[in-house]
């Protein structure tokens, strides 16, 4: 009997000796088209890197094996001229294209209109999450097309709708990342979802990343980003600079702010359709508040003078206004972290930053509690 389980033993013993370390991508396209053609493993954010490695589609089938030490994240891919690029929603694969953490174990690869890649519990939970994702934007494309609408009302609950939308799809997002620290594709979901997250959740998710994490593209820029925003951030005295006015004279920002008056720095363009939208509102609030102590300052990132000039005409804009018509490369945005427009930042009366990016009804409010 002895002999018998020792035997039994050896013959387990030298089929797992046999096993090799490493990684098996398994992978499948439903289009018959991409027979014949090749499959390439990529590491994600390196731009014009070589290939890692390739397969030839057969069947619908491919299959690349390797090994990986460490986790790493990659994108695996048709050529362009193959398969054209499409742009991805955040959180979300392009179709015939996935981004995943590659690691040594078993993994299944559908390279669909819809990709998929699981087999490790990182590339799982990711799956999950994209799909989650995909049904919470299952309605997208009907509310953007509603959003273009030439009804004002469509348009207006339709733009609510998509901020609804995308208001849940960060929050399943930011969940993601706190389940999985550290993990490479939170570090991908942080950088595409940069927009979504207020500034206090993404300081929070760096400051306790480790440095695979911050190896990540895009996050470099991202933490740098976050430094800006600290040195103008609420408590902070305002950040001054000299720019022109649209008649081409000097002027700076501390002209206006800082000099006994609450100041609404607002950072705009007239190219920019909800930075038109917001304005009439702005024209109100300005008109309210003028008399008892409330200034605007309109920041633009225009390009040319006289798109500018003619912007604030036909807004009826009266605040003093300031530009260097150097579009995104704005110096007034890049002090003050500026990525999307509209943006604002108010000032009190002695100059410290009280609030950002106040739009709406939060303005409203906080006016009314400033200005009493």
């Amino acid at each position: 009997m002895k002999k018998v389980v020792f035997m039994a033993l050896c013959a387990f013993l030298l089929i797992a000796c046999g096993e090799q370390p490493g990684y098996v991508i398994t992978g499948t396209t439903d289009n018959a088209d991409l027979n014949g053609e090749t499959v390439y493993l990529y590491e994600y954010g390196i731009k014009n890197g070589e290939a890692l490695d390739s397969a030839v589609v057969e069947n619908g089938k491919f299959t690349i094996k390797g090994e990986q030490a460490t986790p790493l994240l990659c994108v695996i891919r048709f050529d362009e001229e193959v398969v054209e690029p499409k742009q991805a929603n955040a959180g979300e694969n392009a179709p015939y294209a996935a981004t995943f953490t590659l690691e040594d174990g078993k993994l299944t690869v559908d390279l669909s209109e819809n990709p998929t890649v699981t087999g490790t519990p990182e590339n799982d939970a990711l799956a999950s999450l994209r799909k989650e994702i995909k049904q919470i934007r299952s309605s997208l494309e009907q509310v953007i097309k509603d959003m273009a609408s030439d009804d004002e009302a469509i348009a207006d609950a339709a733009e609510t709708t998509y901020d609804e939308i995308e208001g849940k799809a960060s929050e399943a997002v930011k969940k993601y990342i706190q389940n999985n620290p550290g993990k490479l594709t939170s570090a991908k979901l942080l950088y595409d979802f940069r927009y979504n997250l207020d500034e206090d959740t993404r300081r929070d998710i760096i400051n306790q990343a480790g440095d695979a994490f911050k190896s990540v593209a895009g996050i470099d820029k991202m933490i740098d980003h976050l430094a800006v925003l600290e040195k103008v951030g609420i408590g902070k005295k305002f950040t001054d600079f000299e720019m022109k006015t649209p008649g081409g004279e000097a002027i700076r920002l501390s002209d206006n702010a800082g000099k006994g008056n609450v100041t609404l720095i607002d950072f705009w363009a007239s190219w920019c359709p909800p930075c038109r939208k917001d304005i009439p509102h702005l024209v109100a609030l300005y008109k309210q508040y003028k008399e008892k102590g409330f200034e605007i300052v309109g920041v633009s990132l225009d390009r040319t003078n006289d798109a500018w000039v003619k912007g604030i005409t036909e807004l009826n804009i009266t605040w003093p206004q300031m530009s260097d018509l150097q579009y995104w490369k704005s110096e007034g945005a890049a002090l003050y972290g500026v990525n999307s427009i509209p943006y604002t930042v108010l000032v009190d009366k002695d100059g410290i930053i009280i609030a950002k990016n106040l739009r709406g009804e939060a303005l409203d409010a906080k006016l009314a509690e400033v200005l009493k």
